[in-house]
């Protein structure tokens, strides 16, 4: 194989990294996010290529525990006859890289950075390794580490007006088919990030052993009585339904990602509340679909998907002043917050239903309005 050295870069898409020539796909890359599937994603990507290309190859898992520097270290510089082809994955590399990055590490973690930089880039074109930042961005001092050689994707916070374009990439990626109306009710109820958009579609096909979808595969499949949805837990509770709310979180199976994906539909729902408020304060307390196509992004709707939001984010946006939405707001930014950071298992449960009960609270005092 040619050398990927030269090629490192940012990439702007997983799609990107997919359609790249198996010749040509980069000997070192991070992925910056918290969506482990997607980082999964790679990996199989990763798998399938360097078996065509290498042959036999061995995996090398490396985790954010004691020691795991010095076999990382070992593993791409030490020649090993016997396993000379290799795919280095690394999870939980913020913590990993921590004590080598730190400016004020100790003396023995610059030594470690200093021979790290002078080896890298002599490592065996037949060493590849994946790096899972759990964070926001790749740090400079990482990609510093790796003198030029290092090759990464950084999660983006995609918006409404995203969702049909992301959608059609993976349909593309995929050689998937959807009905119009399935299509909507998919971006409507899925999760707004590619690995979950990859992972549902995976899932339809799995189950259905076809490539043409409709609405009623769509519901069957995706969205059982049995999978918590997010969608509903945004719904219920800016339309002030707390039991409905907490029928749904019954289904929930203990999982950040569950949580965070929750916020962020939550954080989209805020802002089109806010958005109805202004459009209505502007033109008399109507919604021209004209503006709400410009401001909601909304152009890509069927004519009843269109209707159909307009009068259900009037109705939601009835409950909220500004104060409350101020509060709102606030609340889901310090919840993203303590959730980011690493709260989890029952504390973050518990905590989780706390916050949500202050929530409703906000709705139902009259002194907030």
């Amino acid at each position: 194989m040619e050398t990927k050295k030269s090629q490192a870069k940012e990439y702007n898409s997983l799609f990107q990294l997919f359609k790249t020539p198996p010749a040509q796909i980069p000997q070192f890359f991070a992925y910056a996010g918290e969506d482990s599937y997607e980082f999964e994603l790679i990996v199989e990507h990763y798998r399938e290529i360097l078996q065509k290309t290498l042959g036999d190859f061995e995996v090398i898992l490396i985790v954010s525990e004691s020691g795991e520097q010095a076999k990382l270290f070992a593993e791409l510089f030490t020649p090993d006859m016997f396993y000379p082809r290799k795919l280095i994955i690394i999870k939980n590399a913020t913590a990993l890289f921590k004590p080598i990055l730190d400016p004020k590490a100790a003396h023995e973690w610059k030594d470690f950075a200093s021979g790290f930089r002078k080896n890298i880039t002599s490592v065996s074109d037949e060493i590849f390794t994946l790096i899972h930042y759990d964070g926001k961005d790749v740090p400079k001092s990482l990609i510093d580490l790796f003198q030029g050689t290092l090759s990464y994707f950084k999660t983006k916070v995609l918006y409404p007006n995203d969702y049909p374009k992301i959608f059609k990439e993976v349909c593309d990626q995929e050689q998937a088919h959807f009905e119009p109306n399935a299509t909507e009710e998919f971006i409507h109820r899925t999760p707004a990030n590619v690995g979950a958009y990859i992972k549902s579609v995976k899932k339809l096909k799995q189950y259905l052993h076809k490539s043409k979808f409709t609405l009623e595969d769509v519901n069957s499949v995706l969205f059982s009585q049995n999978e918590l949805n997010t969608n509903v837990l945004v719904e219920s509770l800016v339309q002030k339904r707390k039991v409905d709310f907490f029928k749904e979180f019954t289904k929930f199976g203990d999982q950040n990602s569950e949580i965070l994906n929750f916020l962020t539909r939550l954080t989209y729902k805020l802002d089109e509340i806010r958005k109805i408020k202004v459009i209505r304060s502007r033109h008399n307390g109507e919604v021209p679909i004209p503006i709400m196509d410009e401001l909601l992004k909304t152009g890509s709707f069927s004519e009843a998907r269109k209707n159909f939001v307009r009068r259900q984010l009037v109705s939601d946006s009835a409950n909220f002043t500004d104060k409350v939405l101020d509060l709102f707001y606030d609340q889901v930014i310090e919840m993203n917050i303590k959730f980011k950071s690493g709260l989890r298992d029952e504390e973050g449960k518990n905590y989780f239903i706390q916050k949500i009960m202050h929530l409703f609270s906000l709705l139902q005092d009259k002194s907030s309005k």
